[in-house]
């Protein structure tokens, strides 16, 4: 008779399948301002000086008085926001490379939070009710139409509006790599490079950026499990297929325009990890992650969005 063995499947210990977003760009968007306060208020510039005035002053008469400051504020207010995570003693003992129970724990709360925190901003500049000066696209004015649709015309437009609400222009646009993808070949941005239409790979970001007459584009490639648990795994666009336009300053200084701020406390750091023993059961360890922060859009003008800007 025949003697039955177990057979154990060895995981490779070099290598392992899984997707951890590596293309967040929330914490590049706004600048950030450190608080020590947790809630406050932001202070903000109106317009009137830049009114034209007449300033000329007849024989003895007084020069005219003006009123140049008008001051307005928006509140912010830091939140906590943390997930906790739990990692048994049988974790510790069955869980072999090339897995590590305690830091996969660590891995996956911490993308939790990073992908709160970017879709929490890409909803709010893809929003048409918070980013009200916008277009939505449709059909032939969408950019993959290369032969019919005007890139250059509806990009010049978000561009301008916002000059016209803020007196700068925008220095940053932020769209998903999906829609860089089908930018990069469209033939008016190739043609204003000098490039031809076949031009292989397209344009690089550095060339996608002068196209379009900012300093800088961000191209978003996290992606998020959109199905519910237990359904079949559907990974989502974060940013979508809208592109925004903004006005957005390497870093925060007074009088100055953008379309809002990271604020964190003063001293804060993203994503800060806890562990702890954990006595019940015993030989668990309890890891908490942590971020404290606001996402403030405090200027709407400063930010243009097209929407469905590609099919």
């Amino acid at each position: 008779m025949s003697q039955m063995r177990a057979i154990v499947d060895k995981l490779l210990t070099g290598v392992s399948s899984a997707y951890v977003p590596k293309g967040f760009i929330c914490e590049q968007v706004l600048p950030t301002v450190q608080s020590k306060q947790y809630s406050g208020l932001l202070g903000k510039y109106g317009t009137n000086h830049l009114r034209i005035e007449n300033s000329v002053k007849g024989g003895r008469g007084k020069y005219r008085q003006v009123e140049t400051r008008v001051y307005s504020t928006t509140s912010y207010l830091i939140e906590g926001h943390g997930l906790e995570g739990f990692v048994s003693k049988e974790d510790y003992a069955n869980v072999e490379e090339p897995f590590d129970a305690e830091r996969d724990e660590v891995m996956g709360i911490s993308t939790m939070l990073w992908l709160e925190k970017e879709k929490t901003l890409a909803d709010a500049l893809n929003n048409t009710s918070v980013i009200t000066q916008n277009v939505t696209l449709s059909g032939n004015s969408q950019f993959n139409d290369y032969a019919n649709s005007d890139v250059l015309g509806v990009t010049t437009t978000a561009q301008n509006t916002i000059l016209n609400a803020t007196g700068v222009l925008p220095n940053l646009c932020i769209m998903d790599v999906y829609v860089w993808k089908v930018l990069r070949y469209h033939p008016q941005l190739l043609d204003a490079l000098g490039f031809k239409w076949d031009r292989p790979g397209g344009m690089s970001q550095d060339e996608m950026a002068k196209a379009l007459g900012v300093d800088q584009v961000l191209f978003g490639s996290a992606r998020y499990e959109s199905a519910k648990e237990g359904q079949a795994s559907s990974l989502a666009s974060v940013w979508g297929k809208g592109i925004v336009f903004a006005v957005s300053p390497d870093k925060a200084e007074i009088m100055q325009k953008s379309v809002g701020y990271l604020v964190r406390p003063v001293g804060g750091q993203p994503r800060k990890v806890y562990k702890e023993s954990n006595f019940n059961p015993p030989g668990s360890t309890k890891v908490l992650v942590e971020d404290e922060y606001d996402m403030l859009i405090s200027d709407a003008s400063c930010a243009y969005l097209i929407a469905s800007a590609v099919a």
